[in-house]
This record gives structure tokens, sequence and C-alpha cells, in this order.
């Protein structure tokens, strides 16, 4: 019996010793959850539930999770990701992904009220623990950091290293590489600190990386590629490296690789960016709209929820009114009333000279596309409903509760027509003085919203629409019937589209970076043989592009905007290539006419550019 006591003595020393000898290596154990896509019911929904459940049962301290909550950022997705790990047992900490910034319904409201702030930051051990966003935000494009949140995580970084020895570990949804536009002005903050490494998703596949010497590691997504595998990752960080660990489902954890835990050397790529325009305006916020003029000012917002007003000879702030949250509506001028739509669903009356506001309208939904006047009449649609008012006074003429989803793009009158697209699949015919409903269309597949002509700005002829979708076709209706004349996917089109000034011809960038011209002919015998026949196609130089930009013509030049920042003007009797600017790293916006014939563009990276 004394021979049994002493050995369990023995035994509780050396548990005790191994516990403390654990307990002083610093060793932090969390568990990294990325590109979750879920959806209410599907599978990746009760996968997560017993994911949940695992790590609750575990030794692991926190949670990060790096974006792709769910599969379109719909708000009953959110609610029910959050739903879920809300039942950890342990802190957990979220940034978003595109899934969440790129189709949201809410323009990210309400990921915003459910998780606060899309970033984080706290400490553990010997670490600083930090994660951001990268968009991209309301539109096809890029991965993209927004200015603010550099600036934050510089600022953030400094504060909470100073006298200090901690480390840093970064944490983004996109690879910190060609992924992101902006990616080298992250790094350059980086490297000012002790950054061990980053973590990202969006790959789907646990692999490791290397970000221009700063260690990446890409987290595996919850249910792989093939759908065989079941998984997330497991972190274990010592005093001298970083070990991954592939965790399936009721199995025990599988290391994959480590990574050093000391300190990368970054070293910032080298090369010229190319840009050779200064801005006209450099905000310190993102810009997702293009600017409005009169003759002395120009006025724009920003992601901040900022109106700003500048003076035009001396680029003096005129006035600033803040809302609160980011703006994406295109604001407009209509005789001394600037209005703006907000993503909380209002329609503001702002006097142009002071900013004060003169009427408010709330319609609800969220206001993220452009609107549309004619005499003194505004046109314009939220995500609840398309409504004409009377824009010096703010009197509601009309609304149609037709659309059950946003719409980007800018409305097309025609006649006593108005046109519009919706990401509810379907593009809208309305009766212009009364909103009745005359027709709408779809492409008959009302399942994937992901097709919808939700961010497109539709041409017509007399009697025809064209238009391109994401689903990569060019389509063409009747316009007083809304019937379908044709359809075609011969050119890998996408969103961004135009019309010439003098109504010949029909505009579209093509995802190879084309520019392709078709005649507006309403005599033209509509088959796929004569439209290829009468088309003519012009490589732009831009590579793979998905920018949706509409395509302006002004003073017989055509300008096409890029997700690299680029303009590329075209003469457009010769149609060949004039020259290309470049204007910045992230997506064009577009392109507006000032009051005096100049073309502008803004940059989502928060530029404004002078063309002419």
């Amino acid at each position: 019996m004394k021979y049994i006591c002493t050995q369990i003595v023995l035994l509780f020393i050396i548990a005790s010793g191994f516990s403390q000898k654990v307990e002083e290596s610093g060793n932090i154990k969390f568990v990294q959850l990325t590109d979750l896509h879920v959806s209410v019911g599907n599978e990746n929904d009760f996968l997560l539930q017993n994911i949940v459940k695992e790590i609750n049962n575990s030794d692991n301290e926190f949670v990060v999770v790096t974006g792709d909550l769910t599969n379109r950022g719909a708000d009953d997705e959110l609610k029910q990701a959050h739903s879920i790990l809300a039942n950890l047992k342990i802190p957990y900490y979220v940034v978003s992904g595109n899934h969440e910034t790129n189709w949201s319904e809410s323009a990210g409201l309400t990921y915003k009220k459910i998780w606060g702030n899309d970033r984080f930051v706290f400490t553990k051990g010997d670490y600083i623990f930090i994660g951001f966003p990268c968009g991209p935000y309301m539109k096809m494009g890029d991965g993209f950091v927004k200015h603010e949140d550099v600036l934050w995580l510089d600022k953030t970084l400094k504060d909470s290293l100073k006298n200090s020895n901690k480390k840093v570990l970064n944490f983004a949804h996109y690879p910190l590489d060609n992924s992101v536009s902006n990616y080298k002005e992250v790094l350059s903050v980086l490297k000012k600190y002790p950054t061990v490494v980053s973590f990202c998703g969006h790959g789907h596949t646990l692999k490791k990386y290397d970000f221009s010497g700063l260690s990446g590691i890409m987290g595996t997504s919850i249910t792989s590629l093939d759908g065989k595998t079941k998984s997330y990752n497991e972190v274990i960080i010592s005093n001298d490296s970083i070990r991954i660990y592939q965790k399936e489902i009721d199995r025990s954890s599988d290391f994959k690789f480590s990574v050093p835990s000391k300190p990368s050397k970054i070293e910032i790529p080298k090369g010229n960016s190319g840009n050779n325009f200064t801005p006209f305006v450099k905000d310190m916020a993102s810009m997702y709209s293009l600017p409005s003029f009169d003759k002395k000012n120009l006025y724009f917002t920003n992601s901040i929820g900022e109106i700003q007003s500048v003076n035009l000879k001396n680029k003096k702030l005129n006035w600033k009114v803040t809302t609160g949250n980011a703006i994406y509506f295109s604001p407009i001028l209509v005789k001394n009333i600037l209005v703006i739509g907000t993503i909380e669903g209002n329609l503001l009356g702002l006097n142009k000279d002071s900013g004060k506001q003169k009427w408010k309208i709330h319609v609800g939904g969220v206001f993220v596309g452009s609107p549309i006047i004619e005499n003194n009449k505004l046109y314009t649609a939220s995500s609840s409903a398309f409504i004409c008012i009377d824009a010096v006074t703010g009197q509601l003429l009309w609304e149609n509760k037709l659309p059950q989803a946003y719409s980007q793009g800018t409305p097309l009158i025609h006649a006593d027509k108005i046109i519009f697209g919706t990401w509810d699949t379907n593009i809208y015919c309305l009766n212009k003085n009364t909103g009745s409903f005359i027709w709408k269309w779809n492409n008959g597949n009302n399942k994937q919203v992901l097709y919808s002509p939700g961010n497109v700005n539709v041409v017509s002829s007399k009697s025809r629409l064209y238009f391109v979708t994401p689903e990569r076709f060019l389509t063409i209706l009747e316009i007083e019937t809304g019937k379908t004349l044709l359809r075609t996917s011969k050119w890998k089109v996408r969103e961004s589209m135009g019309k010439s000034q003098d109504g010949k011809w029909f505009y579209a960038k093509t995802m190879n970076g084309e520019l392709l011209r078709l005649p507006l002919n309403d005599d033209l015998e509509l088959t796929e043989e004569n439209l290829i026949a009468q088309s003519k196609v012009l490589d732009l130089k831009l590579a793979y592009d998905h920018n949706p930009a509409p395509i302006l013509e002004n003073k017989s030049k055509i300008y096409i905007g890029s997700r690299k920042g680029e303009v590329v003007i075209v003469d457009a009797e010769k149609f060949e290539i004039i020259k290309q600017l470049n204007l910045g790293s992230s997506s064009v916006n577009g392109f507006t006419v000032d009051d005096k014939g100049n073309v502008w563009t803004s940059l989502i990276e928060g530029g404004i550019y002078l063309l002419d």
C-alpha cells in the first residue's frame, strides 16, 4: 500500500512539473476557422455546429475566424453564423470575407450591428493578434484594404508595441499578394513592426505562403473543395515555431507544417508602380461612387459616411457632413439641392452651399446605386422600393415595392418607361409617370442570384434593350414587351457597358480586357452570326479584368476603367487606343462629366481625378 501511495505521489509530482513546464514555455493554442459559407439549413450550417461543440471540448484558448462566414452576406446567413459561433465557450474574433462585403443585402450594416467594427486587436502571451477586412466592397473587384484600415493598422501597432518586445500575428481573409490590390501598402506597414506571420483564408486549401518574405498561412475551409474532408486548423505557438495542424471532425489533429516564430524579413517588391497621374482630391477614406459638380464646386462621399464639398478653384473644403456609415450612393445635384442616399434607407436633400439638411425621406432598404434626373424628378431604387421624388422639395411622387434586392446601376429612361436591374435576378420596366408595372425579365435561373443584372447600366436603341450580365451573356430585349430577342455567350462579357454619344454603338468590356463594339441598329436581323459580322473587338492590353465600371464616350473619346486603377482612352472614330493612364492600384468607379464637359473619375482608394 505504501508503495502504491509513493507511486501516486511521484506521478502527481511529474504531472505537476510537466504542467508547469508547459505553462512556463509560453505555448499558445488556438483555432483558425475560415470560409464557413453558412446558409440557413445547408450542410455547412450543421457542420459548423459540430465544430463548435468539438472546440468546446478541446484545450484551445480562443478562435479566430478569417472571413467568408456566409455564402451571400444575407442577413439570415449572418444571423445564423453568429448564433452558432455564440455557442463557443472560449473567446472568438472575426473579420469579414468577400462574401460578406461584396453581396451584402444591408451594405455591411447587419454585419456591423452583429459584430461591431470589422477589425480586432488583442494581446496573448508574447504576441499581438491583429485583424482587418479586405473587401471588395459592394461591387466586383480585387481585395483592397481601405485606407482608413491601413492607417488604423499602423497606429494600433505603433501604440501597442510602445515599450514592448511583443511580436505581431496578422489576420485577413485574402492572402497578402496580388489578390489584394494595395498589398504593398499593407506590407509596408507590417514591415515596420516585428511581424511573424499573416494568416488568411479565401483559397479553401491549407497552404504555406511567402508574402514577400512574410510567412503566410492559408487555412482550410471547413468543407474541402472536393467536399470530402470536413476540418479546421489548430495552431500551437511555442518559443521557436508556429505549428499548424489539420483537425478533421472526430479525428486526432494531424500535423502539417510549421513556420519560425521569429519576425519575418519583409522585402517589398521593387518596380515602378506606373502611377503617372496626380489626384485632384485625395481623401483619407475610400470612395465607392463618383463626384457631382456645379460650376464652382465638386461634391463627394466616402466610406466613413462623410459628404464633402470642395472648391474647384482652390481645392479648399467648403463644408463636411457626417452620416455615420459608408455611402455607396452617387450624389446628384438638382438646382441647389444635393441628394444623397444612405444604407439606412434614407434619402437626404442638402443645401449645396451649406450642407444643411433641407428634407429627408425614409424609404427603407439600402441605397447603393446611382439615381437619374429628369425635369427635377429623381428616380432611384433602394433594396425595397423604386421611387420617384421631387428632388427640390423632397416630396414622394410615387413608389413601387417590386425590387426584392438592391440595385447598383443607373436606371434608364426611355420615352414613358423607366428600366432598371436588381440583385433579385430581374430587370424591371415601370411607367415613369405612375410607377405602374409594365414587365420584368430574368434569365430563367431564379436560384443563382449572383448572375443577376444588379450592377448594370442598360443601353437602348429606339426599340431594343442591350445589356451584359455576370453570367457572361449579352442579352437583347424588345423594350415594349420585355421579350428576349437574342442571348449570346460569344463574348466573355460581365457588367461593364456603355453607349456612343451619337447612339449608334453599344460598348462592352470583356473579362479578357477587350472593348467590344456592336451596332445599335433596329433594322439589323438579330442572329449571332449577324452580330459577329458587325462587331469589332479592340485589345485594351488590360488582360483579365472584371471591373463593372460603366463605359463613357465623350467628345469622340471612349473611357474604360480597370480593376487595377487603369483608365484606357480610345479614339471612338478610329477605334484604337490613344493612351493609358495609371491612376492607382484600386478599382475605377466609373466616369462623369462636369458642367464644362471635362471627364472625371474616382478610385476606391480615395482619389478623384480630372482626366481632361
